[in-house]
């Protein structure tokens, strides 16, 4: 890079960053190969947020800025810090900054990489694709870099490609002829694709049979040309900066360290932790054992795979005795997929410890025709079964049944035993590293408090941590209205209205608002069965396209954003990550507020608190707000969306139980609503001509009404 006033450059390390010195008189930056200071950098970040992004298109905005400062500062002094970002405040450049300018302040013998972990592959991609390239470009033109910023994405290994397994599936393809040469297509694709999930169309079952095997052999004859080990290699190369992973692989590099075995991560001296808000559900998920007929019967699959037929042919007798143990009592057994807390009988005790023997003696007889990763397999499921055989108090424990049939060797269940304690565990695997940490998400905060998530990530016992919360830069005062209408009038109906039925009443009430706001709606949803029911009664009554998203239908999300206006029902993962800028969606219906489902766990950790209503106030409120917040963020997406948000449960209505709690959770300074005609004047006076397209009024549907 050219120097103006023609000071000499050093040779500077990878990221490493200039300061700004007004050795010219102009301030222009020059290189130098010590470290950066504290106020150094505080003031490198004014000029980056304020000058350089503004001149390539970023607003400046104070909320980032002060959330920068603040992430730094517990850079700089090592702490634990929990950031609430409103909606729109750029977090993501916030703390990419604090952190580029952090890294440059350690003598390059201490340096290590950073670590930034996610809960969505989403918003993995924007900051390696999106962020940290533009990023990048802006400190290097600036002279801020010397090079660019290198990061990396840490998964699995199960999600890349084995060179040898490929080579071997291919073969296998080739001798099956013209039936299999789609498949075949698509093998040939990953010879130039190493990353498992950037092949559309590979089946599951190839997937597994070309994916890195769980132990990869030291004498593979590949290894030395293999890429998922030159991956590795780059991975953990001394100029990658930021390696960017999901949750879960973050706790299971957490949990090879704290076990003493080899990490997955490369050490990092800082971890920075988004949507923080999904940390505690990755950690449940993780720490949960289990142990199931479906699982045991794969179990029983490799053994044949092996030809260890007489050893399959024992524990296939042993998992049946279990399932029998684990039948279902008859007056429940037409109930499919329900969860009961966990009971202990000498009948399944004695399934549970023949598993046990029956495990044991495989091992024994068969060590070397056994593979590493079965043999794995084989004690895992011997482990939990001793845990289910003799339930401990530090686990919660129970049952999830599927669809029970007529035979009981067809029973499908599930045993899943939960650490009581799981937020301590949080603690022992992340917090006690003396590392800085910074946890951020729109919805770390119930109203201001941050009580409930602390206890959640394990953030209590004498833990030092910093809470900061800014508001989203958008102005919710004059671009949103919020609604808590009544319960829908009586009109000419085909029968009495007293004889309509819930569903009936809850699609009219819905039509009635996508009427009043001309379409442009996302409507929200608890519950799938009711988003079902819904969706019938509204099916062909609309003039614009109404889409159904069931669970896994991202597709119709999709064609719902493609529309100049349309309707989508939407529950799951509508709720958060999902994008709707401008004017899809100008009208945000809420069914019903967001509460969690009762379950044995939830039940279990009940008994903590002295009282139904305290335990209420501290864990499902809380819970409800942050999953509404979550829900109301997809009205307003940039400084330029205006959006009316109608709120159907009655409980969040003015002098409702949860009205307080509701406004709590959401911005301060939103007008409220209590009539579906207020809509109207509302978007009249912030739309443009073409969004009242088509004529609702003049629809067929809407006269015979």
């Amino acid at each position: 890079m050219s120097n103006p006033c023609g000071a000499a450059q050093q040779a500077a390390a990878p990221y490493h960053f200039a300061i700004n010195k007004p050795c010219c008189g102009e301030g222009c930056p020059i290189f130098q190969s010590e470290p950066i200071g504290y106020a150094t950098a505080h003031q490198m970040l004014e000029t980056i947020f304020r000058q350089q992004l503004p001149t390539h298109g970023m607003a400046v905005r104070e909320g980032q800025i002060k959330l920068c400062h603040a992430m730094l500062d517990a850079l700089y002094n090592k702490d634990v810090t929990l950031c609430d970002a409103g909606v729109g405040l750029g977090k993501t450049y916030a703390y990419l900054v604090a952190c580029l300018l952090w890294q440059s302040q350690r003598p390059r013998a201490l340096w290590q990489p950073v670590v930034i972990s996610t809960a969505s592959v989403a918003l993995q991609e924007a900051i390696l694709q999106e962020y940290i390239p533009f990023l990048s470009s802006v400190l290097l033109q600036y002279g801020y870099l010397d090079t660019p910023i290198q990061a990396v994405l840490r998964k699995g290994k199960e999600r890349f490609v084995c060179d040898l397994r490929l080579l071997e599936r291919q073969r296998q393809m080739a001798q099956r002829g013209e039936r299999f040469a789609r498949r075949a297509v698509i093998l040939r694709q990953a010879l130039g694709c190493l990353d498992l999930d950037k092949l559309p169309g590979l089946s599951g079952f190839d997937r597994r049979q070309i994916c890195v095997p769980e132990h990869c052999p030291r004498l593979c004859p590949a290894r030395s040309r293999c890429r998922y080990q030159r991956y590795l290699r780059e991975s953990n190369g001394p100029a990658v900066s930021i390696q960017v992973c999901n949750h879960n692989y973050l706790l299971a590099d957490a949990l090879h360290r704290q076990n003493g075995w080899k990490p997955l991560l490369r050490d990092y001296q800082a971890a920075v932790i988004d949507e923080a808000h999904r940390l505690p559900e990755a950690a449940e998920q993780m720490l949960t054992k289990q142990l199931s007929i479906k699982g045991l019967r794969q179990l029983i699959h490799r053994l044949e795979q092996q030809h260890l037929t007489r050893g399959a042919q024992k524990l296939r007798a042993t998992t049946e005795m279990l399932a029998a143990a684990y039948q279902p009592q008859a007056p429940n057994r037409a109930r499919a997929d329900r969860q009961v807390p966990y009971q202990t009988t000498p009948e399944r005790q004695a399934a549970l410890a023949a598993l046990q023997t029956c495990i044991g003696e495989l091992l024994r007889r068969y060590p070397a025709r056994i593979p590493t990763s079965l043999c794995h397999q084989l004690q895992d499921a011997s482990k939990t079964a001793a845990l289910f055989a003799w339930p401990q108090e530090d686990w919660i424990a129970y049952i999830e049944y599927g669809t029970v049939s007529d035979k009981q060797t067809d029973t499908e269940f599930t045993l899943y035993a939960v650490p009581r304690d799981q937020p301590g565990y949080l603690r022992d695997m992340l917090w006690q590293r003396e590392k800085p940490a910074i946890l951020t998400s729109g919805t770390l905060a119930a109203g201001h408090d941050f009580t409930h998530v602390r206890r959640r990530l394990g953030l209590q016992g004498g833990l030092a941590v910093q809470n900061v919360q800014v508001a989203s830069p958008f102005d919710y005062a004059k671009d949103c209205l919020l609604l808590f209408p009544p319960r829908p009038s009586a009109h000419k109906v085909d029968r009495p209205i007293e004889k309509e039925t819930h569903y009936e009443r809850l699609a009219r009430q819905i039509e009635q608002l996508v009427r009043t706001a001309r379409g442009h709606t996302l409507v929200l949803f608890t519950s799938y069965d009711q988003m079902g029911h819904v969706y019938e009664q509204l099916e062909g009554k609309l003039p614009v396209p109404l889409f159904k998203a069931p669970r896994g239908g991202q597709l119709f999300v999709e064609q719902f954003k493609r529309c100049d206006n349309a309707v989508l029902l939407a529950g799951g993962p509508c709720w958060e990550g999902v994008d709707f800028p401008g004017d899809i969606v100008s009208l945000l219906v809420i069914v019903r507020l967001p509460f969690p489902v009762p379950n044995p766990v939830r039940e279990a950790r009940r008994q903590q608190y002295p009282d139904l209503h305290s335990y209420i106030q501290a864990e499902i409120v809380p819970e409800m707000q942050q999953k509404l917040r979550q829900g109301f963020g997809r009205a307003i997406r940039t400084e330029t969306d205006s959006c009316a948000v109608a709120i159907l449960d009655l409980r969040a209505a003015p002098g409702g139980r949860y009205h307080r709690a509701v406004l709590e959770a959401l911005p301060a300074g939103i007008p409220i609503a209590t009539k579906t005609e207020d809509i109207q004047p509302f978007l009249r006076a912030r739309k443009g001509p073409d969004f009242f397209l088509p004529d609702f009024e003049n629809d067929p549907n809407e006269k015979q009404q």
